[in-house]
Order: structure tokens, then sequence, then C-alpha cells
């Protein structure tokens, strides 16, 4: 079963999104495409995932620093 289920598209995308360009890690892509990973819009799917990571980020107290990534997922 897919993790995260997307039915919608993104709305207002002119006036809501900006174009831009990014390097998003092959395992990450690799998992948005797995089994276990995503079913339907993956911009949207992206979008979510960003948006509560962003969430998660900011409960914690202090700074976070990332000297090398590792496998995420």
């Amino acid at each position: 079963m897919k993790k995260i289920l997307v039915t919608g598209r993104l709305e207002n995308r002119a006036e809501t999104t900006k174009l831009t360009s990014i390097h998003v890690r092959n395992d990450i892509l690799d998992w948005l495409n797995s089994e276990n990973g995503v079913s339907g819009n993956k911009q949207v799917a992206l979008n979510f995932i960003l948006s509560e990571g962003i969430k998660s980020i900011q409960k914690k107290e202090g700074q976070i620093i990332v000297e090398k990534l590792e496998k995420l997922v």
C-alpha cells in the first residue's frame, strides 16, 4: 500500500508556486516511485512532504547543522 495517496492537483499554481530547478536525491525519487511511496501527483506529494518536514523542524529547539547527508529513506 502507498504511504501517500494524492487525489488532487495544485490549485492557483501561477499564484501560489514558483517554478524552480532543484536537485532531488535519487533515493528520495526512488521512494516516491516505489511500491510503498506515492500514488498520484508527485509534485503535490513532494510539496506536502516538504511542508510536513518544515513543520517538524520548526518544533525543534536550537539550530540543526547538516554536515553530510546519508541515505534518507
